[in-house]
C-alpha cells in the first residue's frame, strides 16, 4: 500500500511540475508571476494582521518562509510585508552533505538581504547568517509552507525529500501551517495521497484567495474568499 501511495505522489508531481514548467514558458510568465505575487499578497491580509496583533505584546513573532524557486508560487512581497509588520522572517537552508540527508536548518532574514541559489535540489534561493537549529519551527506563530499541490482537506504533498514533512512535525501544536501554491494546484479531497509521515495544513493560500482547511484558532472568522 505504501508503495502505491508513492506511486501517486510521484504521478501527482509530475503532472504538476509539466504545467508549471510550461506556464513558466509563456510569453507573459514574468508579468502574471507579478500579479499573482501581489494577488498573494492581499490575499495574505489576515495573517499580516495576525502578526501584527502579535508584535504588540513585545516580541517579535517568529514566521517561517520560503524563496520560491522561478516555477513556485512567489510569497516574497506578502513575507517581506510581515517583516514590516513586526515579525521575525526565517528561511530554511539545506542540510549539508552531498545527497542532504537529515533535517532543515533555518535563518533569519529582514526581508531585504540578499540570498543565494541552494546548493541542493527542490530549493530556492538562501540567506546567509547564524542557523537556528532543525526545533526552530517550535516557536513559530506561522509557517507559510511551499507545497507542490493541496488538496482540499489539507493534505500537502511536497518536492518528495521530507523535509517540511520532518520540519513541521517539530513545529509547536498552535503554529498556523498555511500552504501556498497557484489556485490549480488546490485538489479535491483524496488526490493528493498521504503516508503516516505527511504532515497536514491549516490553509491554503493562492492567488484567490485564502480557505482554511483545518481547524485552528488563528483562523477564526478573518477568512476572505475561496482559494
Amino acid at each position: 500500500m505504501d508503495s502505491l501511495r508513492r506511486d501517486l505522489k510521484a504521478a501527482v508531481r509530475r503532472r504538476i511540475r509539466t504545467a508549471r514548467r510550461r506556464a513558466a514558458d509563456r510569453p507573459d510568465a514574468a508579468a502574471e508571476r507579478a500579479r499573482e505575487a501581489q494577488d498573494i499578497l492581499r490575499h495574505g491580509a489576515p495573517l499580516v494582521e495576525l502578526v501584527r496583533a502579535a508584535a504588540r505584546t513585545g516580541r517579535a513573532p517568529r514566521i517561517a518562509a520560503y524563496h520560491p524557486m522561478p516555477a513556485e508560487a512567489d510569497p516574497l512581497p506578502l513575507v517581506q510585508q510581515l517583516a514590516e509588520a513586526g515579525a521575525e522572517v526565517v528561511l530554511p537552508v539545506s542540510p549539508p552533505g552531498p545527497d542532504r540527508p537529515g533535517d532543515l536548518d533555518w535563518v533569519r532574514w529582514d526581508g531585504r538581504a540578499q540570498v543565494l541559489p541552494s546548493a541542493a535540489s527542490g530549493f530556492g534561493a538562501e540567506p546567509e547568517g547564524p542557523r537556528l537549529g532543525a526545533d526552530a519551527l517550535a516557536e513559530a506563530l506561522l509557517v507559510l509552507a511551499p507545497a507542490v499541490a493541496v488538496d482540499v482537506t489539507g493534505s500537502r504533498i511536497g518536492h518528495g525529500a521530507g523535509y517540511y514533512d520532518r520540519a513541521l512535525a517539530r513545529a509547536g501544536a498552535d503554529v498556523l501551517v498555511v500552504a501556498v501554491v497557484h489556485p490549480q494546484e488546490v485538489l479535491p479531497p483524496g488526490a493528493v495521497p498521504t503516508t503516516p509521515l505527511d504532515v497536514p495544513v491549516h490553509a491554503v493560500l493562492t492567488a484567490q484567495g485564502l480557505r482554511p482547511l483545518r481547524a485552528h484558532p488563528a483562523l477564526g472568522d478573518m477568512i476572505d474568499g475561496g482559494a
